[in-house]
């Protein structure tokens, strides 16, 4: 039983040390560490929207729960992050529930400050005019003046490319991957957390790749 006992402390200590050196490695940057970090002369700062200057888990709580589809259904079907009507519907209507981030509007503030172009990359799926609707909002919320470019869920490296990106913001480990993926002039990525409360919960390793996270960036 002793022999047990010992090999149960053993195995816990040598978890609690793997997770401690896991913290330990992975890399924090406060948002004044941040700033004092970046190029003297302005650059291109790249953001995410959801989960990094969105919670918009309200908008998507809606798409998975509503019961207004016909004898009290979803209207969306089973799989509403299938239908594109949802996805029209939540940047054209929904998204207005969603919230600024605390973290997001302070790091939109700091670039403002240091006259950096700001641009806005996201995966969504975006049909007619959505994107200049999202870019609307956006540059209310966060007053700004900035381009909102919609990937349809393909890579975004191709759009860091071509806007010149060089330092991007995101939640998702593809996020990051993307940013890394980049060629020639490397984007520095920054990542984000995710709010405690949000329903996404796929694709999230804040440190996987080594990236820095932002601390206390989840509100």
């Amino acid at each position: 039983m002793r022999r047990i006992n010992a090999a149960i402390v053993s195995l816990a200590l040598l978890s609690a040390l793997g997770s401690s050196a896991s913290a330990a490695t992975t890399h924090y940057v406060t948002l004044e560490g941040l700033e004092k970090s970046l190029p003297a002369t302005p650059i291109v700062a790249g953001f995410d929207i959801d989960d990094t200057v969105l919670f918009s888990t309200p908008a998507y709580y809606y798409g998975a729960n509503n019961g207004e589809g016909p004898g009290g259904t979803n209207r969306y079907g089973s799989d509403y992050l299938a239908n594109p009507q949802f996805r029209k519907d939540l940047n054209q209507d929904l998204d207005k529930f969603s919230m600024k981030k605390k973290a997001g509007e302070e790091l939109i503030a700091m670039h403002k400050r240091r006259g950096d172009t700001i641009v806005f990359i996201t995966k969504r799926n975006c049909y007619d005019d959505d994107a200049e609707v999202i870019q609307k909002r956006l540059n209310r919320l966060f007053a700004l003046s900035s381009q909102v470019f919609c990937t349809n869920e393909k890579s975004k490296t191709p759009y860091l490319e071509k806007t010149g990106t060089r330092i991007y913001y995101g939640d998702a480990d593809t996020d990051i991957e993307y940013s890394m993926q980049v060629k020639g002039d490397k984007v520095r990525p920054i990542r984000v957390e995710r709010s405690r409360m949000s329903t996404n919960k796929g694709g999230y390793h804040p440190g996987k790749y080594g990236e820095e996270v932002l601390v206390d960036s989840d509100n």
